[in-house]
């Protein structure tokens, strides 16, 4: 029977180590995605302040993964809005660049069912956590995108131009929006005293 004990402790371990790994992947991906969108973008969206609509569109794609690391603090019912989540933002490309977050939103519901069986926090807590989460995070990516802001750029031998741009407004809207999803997920998913 201890032998049993340690190989399951020593299991657990790894999944938890693999799990951070991915929660970590996922703040890196939202941090290339802001660099990426201040990068790539045409030249009207390269002043200092577009920095700040870049870093909201990179937070709502980190936040799953900040959802994921706030889990490991005994906050299990975390996992299964970061895994949702992941889903719709896994086509928020139409170039499908970011198709590849499907996995690791696989690997948080594996992660959650698994958790779920050995510590059980019941179905209201995770659902109604994931529901707000989600609706949170859905309207921070809304308010990047509802509002059509088109920017053009001319010098004396190129002309350029984007059919929206990320103001600041949009984008301090988006971060607390996102911020507001972390905070309220970590008081959802807060332990509940056992009777």
């Amino acid at each position: 029977m201890h032998a049993t004990l340690v190989e399951d402790l020593a299991v657990e371990e790894s999944h938890d180590r693999l799990g951070t790994v991915v929660a970590a992947l996922l703040v890196l991906a939202g941090l290339g995605i802001a660099a990426l969108r201040f990068v790539g973008g045409s030249p009207p969206e390269h002043r200092p302040y577009d920095l700040l609509g870049a870093l909201a569109l990179g937070a709502v794609v980190a936040a799953p993964g900040v959802l994921a690391l706030l889990a490991r603090h005994d906050r299990p019912a975390l996992l299964l809005p970061a895994a949702v989540v992941l889903v719709p933002l896994s086509f928020l490309s139409f170039a499908l660049v970011t198709l590849p977050l499907l996995i690791p939103a696989v690997m948080l519901f594996v992660d959650y069912s698994r958790r779920s069986r050995h510590h059980p926090v019941g179905w209201l807590q995770p659902t109604a956590t994931t529901l707000v989460v989600l609706a949170l995070l859905v309207a921070a990516v809304l308010a990047l995108l509802v509002h059509q802001d088109p920017r053009e750029y001319r010098t004396a031998t190129a002309g350029y131009g984007t059919s929206d741009i990320i103001t600041a407004a949009e984008a301090l809207i988006s971060l607390g929006l996102t911020a507001t999803a972390l905070a309220v997920g970590w008081v959802l998913a807060a332990p509940r005293a056992r009777l």
